[in-house]
């Protein structure tokens, strides 16, 4: 009876091409039990009462009367929830399902084991988060749960079984499924069908009812068919046969990944434009009108906002940004994380719009946010794009007041656990209504495109609100010139401010609009630190030569970077000042902080939880050590030490990269110089402080699990350079006409340098950055690099190249 379902496949039976079901009637109506496979087709269990699973199961139970449904899950809570009138989450039409099917065929419930020995089709719906540790933590999905539950199948199981991925999972998981059944199923067979959710929440129920397909992925084999049949054959019973795909396992899983992956890359496309268009004067929706009604591109998902949000679109990138660097795949897997980065950047870029706006604080304000669900219609916070606002928000000293009409506080809370993110509870207040959360605000900031915001008076608001009064929609949500029109300085995402830049604000007399124009913006520490990356670096030293230009080149890829520095007279300090300066115009502030001031570093630490530590501050120079050797000891060693010792008081501790030096090599003669060459004949004091550096690194990695990468810089030369190297001092001296003093090295031979580009360097930082593992007991390195060209030359050489330059 299966057999028009499925079309013959030829060649090696290791592919089920994507088809349309087309077995003309229903066999799970016309018999309980199926004549194949043996198994009971009149009862399911779903195990996983989440976004996915309740939704799902409550709809079959509507559309198939004759299906028992049980949805089970171990959290007591959330089971009373769904026999409640107050449901776990809200869906429209969801409590209207519920209600009409409660106790006839759809049951909530907490026995598991019971509900597998009673069924033999089984959706999994649990949770598949992204790890948070260990191999692939915060790009691969955390699978723990999806083989729980097939342990849990395997101890619970009577007889045969069908079981459902319902989750979203990484490709071939199916496979690590079936091998964790295969190891403990007795004398049962399981068949494993993949039938992955395309449903966007909060029209979640429209989606399963009316969805655009439905696809079935299982083993090519007879009995994986006829499997996939039990399954299409109940769908069938209100989906049209055209719409029922069936595929192989690793299609299946794999389209899921692929189509939120499509999906959000066509939301940070139209914001990366959207931030064009702020910049430009045009319109971001007016471009997404013009472009959607092209045939080929279509209307949907092209409405900026501040960002994607949900629990899949990140996760399922982040995953298949993983398996593409698995399989080797790079630039395949950038290509996919930049959609991620972008997301992130949006977010960020609004934050930082709000507070510069504010005149570059927020601090002790009262700000008023309008939605904190992830989209309207849901009450569902996971991946929140509110998430990183509020947080930068509170940050940087704002006292945040939420209204929105299905979000609790206690969810919220809870996802700033999930993240990490600290939350001063006294800063974040979710007000009963609109109104009350306005009330004395300095801004209105919209988050949610929830439709009863545009119904609101906002006269009666800015009558409330203190002047000038401020509103954010980073949905492009409102009416820009009513808005206006009343008072309010109103920034829109995609949407230009008028030309000058200048607010408007109306006196108490009605007289006309007067222009204000804002004062001069400010960097602050949090808004620096704000990352499309996820790594926020501090960079010690970024007066100095390499940290300048390392914390630009950092910053630019879109990490968090916060530089300090102690600007000591080793060479004037107007000239770092002066690089000082420059980096502001990159987005990175330089702090006066000494690395032995241990109470200033902790305070940083703790504000921004740094991820890296880029260590470039030292007492530079060789010869300087004969005048002053009490400086090197104190910056290089001691306040090594201490930025180490601050660093291993972290939860979790940051990544460092450090800045040794080529003179550790001292009195060898073997060339060229290599990592693992004995260095125990410093020639300097200085080479000895960058030796004792390399030594601490191993205690500290050995002893605490602090995770260190080593950077012994040879000859280093750029602009921006120090005044007290060769290229610098030697053109002074020619344009001067003063006499050089060049060194020789036994037997009057002359030296050679191994000069090194400042960008070869800075790209050296980076990779290293990028490299250094996490630190803990289990993951910490400590490796040592050379960054250097490979080609010496003399020091006349580089005279002679100077004189050329000269003229």
């Amino acid at each position: 009876p299966f057999e028009s379902m499925y079309l013959t496949v030829h060649g090696a039976p290791t592919c089920l091409p994507i088809e349309a079901a087309a077995t003309p009637t229903s066999l799970s109506e016309a018999m309980p039990t199926h004549p194949t496979l043996g198994v009971s087709v009149d009862s399911i269990c779903c195990i996983g009462a989440g976004y996915v699973g309740g939704p799902t199961c409550a709809t079959i139970a509507l559309k198939c009367p004759h299906i028992k449904v049980t949805i089970v899950d171990l959290n007591e809570a959330r089971i009373a929830a769904w026999n409640s009138d107050d449901l776990p989450i809200y869906e429209p039409g969801l409590a209207e399902v519920v209600k009409a099917r409660r106790g006839k065929n759809l049951f909530f419930s907490t026995d598991v084991q019971g509900a597998i020995r009673e069924s033999d089709i089984i959706f999994a719906s649990v949770n598949t988060p992204t790890k948070v540790s260990g191999v692939g933590a915060g790009r691969a999905a955390d699978l723990r749960y999806i083989e729980g539950v097939g342990r849990t199948v395997a101890q619970s199981a009577n007889r045969s079984k069908i079981i459902i991925e319902k989750s979203t999972v990484p490709v071939r998981t199916a496979e690590a499924l079936s091998r964790v059944l295969a190891a403990n199923k007795g004398p049962h067979t399981y068949w494993i069908l993949s039938n992955p959710e395309f449903l966007a929440e909060g029209t979640a129920m429209k989606d399963l009812a009316f969805p655009d397909r439905v696809l079935i992925g299982g083993a090519p084999t007879e009995e994986g068919m006829a499997a996939a049949g039990v399954l299409a054959d109940i769908y069938a019973t209100w989906v049209p046969r055209s719409r029922i795909l069936t595929t192989n396992l690793w299609s299946s899983e794999l389209s899921k990944l692929v189509a939120n992956a499509m999906l959000a890359q066509r939301v940070s496309s139209i914001n990366s434009i959207s931030q064009l268009c702020e910049r430009t004067g045009a319109d971001v929706a007016e471009v997404s009108r013009a472009i959607g009604t092209d045939s080929r591109i279509g209307p949907k998902f092209l409405n900026a906002s501040i960002g994607f949000g949900g629990s899949c679109f990140q996760k399922d990138i982040l995953n298949l940004v993983y398996i593409c660097e698995s399989e080797g795949l790079h630039e395949a897997a950038k290509y996919w994380q930049q959609v991620v980065d972008m997301n992130e950047h949006q977010k960020a870029t609004f934050s930082g719009k709000i507070i510069s706006s504010l005149f570059n604080t927020v601090t002790n304000k009262k700000i008023s946010v309008f939605g904190f669900a992830f989209k309207k219609d849901t009450g569902d916070v996971r991946e929140t794009p509110a998430l990183s606002v509020c947080h930068m928000l509170m940050q940087d000293g704002a006292v945040v007041h939420v209204y929105d009409p299905k979000v609790k506080r206690e969810d919220a809370l809870a996802e700033f656990r999930y993240h990490n993110m600290d939350v001063d509870e006294r800063r974040l207040i979710f007000a009963p209504s609109p109104a009350s959360a306005v009330e004395g605000s300095h801004a209105i900031v919209v988050l949610t495109e929830w439709d009863e915001f545009k119904t609101y008076d906002y006269g009666a608001f800015y009558g409330t609100m203190m002047k000038p009064a401020f509103l954010f929609d980073g949905r492009a949500l409102l009416s820009r010139a009513a808005l206006e029109g009343i008072g309010f300085e109103v920034h829109a995402i995609g949407q230009a401010r008028p030309q000058g830049g200048c607010m408007r604000i109306r006196d108490a007399e009605g007289a006309p609009p007067v222009p204000l124009a804002p004062p001069p913006r400010q960097l602050t520490p949090a808004g620096c630190c704000a990352s499309t990356t996820g790594r926020v670096i501090l960079v010690t030293g970024t007066a100095g030569f390499v940290g300048f230009h390392a914390a630009i080149a950092l910053r630019t890829r879109g990490d968090g970077v916060l530089g300090i520095d102690n600007f000591n007279g080793y060479y004037p300090p107007s000239f770092k000042r002066a690089r000082a300066k420059a980096l502001e115009e990159h987005g990175v502030l330089t702090l006066n902080v000494d690395l032995n001031d241990a109470e200033a570093l902790s305070s940083l630490f703790k504000e921004h939880r740094f991820t890296h530590v880029l260590a470039l501050a030292a007492q530079a120079g060789v010869r300087y050590a004969t005048k002053d050797p009490q400086s090197y000891v104190k910056s290089n060693i001691e306040g090594f030490v201490n930025l180490a010792e601050v660093a291993r008081a972290q939860d979790p501790m940051p990544r460092i990269v450090y800045a040794s030096s080529s003179s550790v090599y001292g009195l060898n003669t073997k060339v060229p110089f290599a990592e693992d060459d004995v260095v125990d004949q410093p020639a300097s004091l200085y080479a000895a402080t960058k030796k004792s550096n390399e030594m601490m690194a191993h205690t500290y990695r050995h002893v605490y699990g602090l995770s260190f990468i080593g950077l012994r810089f040879f000859t280093v030369y750029g602009p921006w350079g120090r005044p007290d190297m060769a290229a610098f001092s030697f053109t002074k001296k020619i344009m001067t006409g003063e006499p050089l003093k060049i060194f020789q090295g036994p037997n009057e031979s002359e030296l050679e340098r191994d000069f090194t580009y400042i960008d070869d360097i800075t790209k050296g930082c980076i990779a290293a950055v990028d490299k250094v593992t996490p630190s803990t007991k289990q993951t910490a390195m400590n490796k040592v690099y050379n960054l250097g060209n490979k080609d010496p030359v003399t020091v006349s050489y580089l005279v002679d190249c100077i004189e050329t330059a000269l003229g």
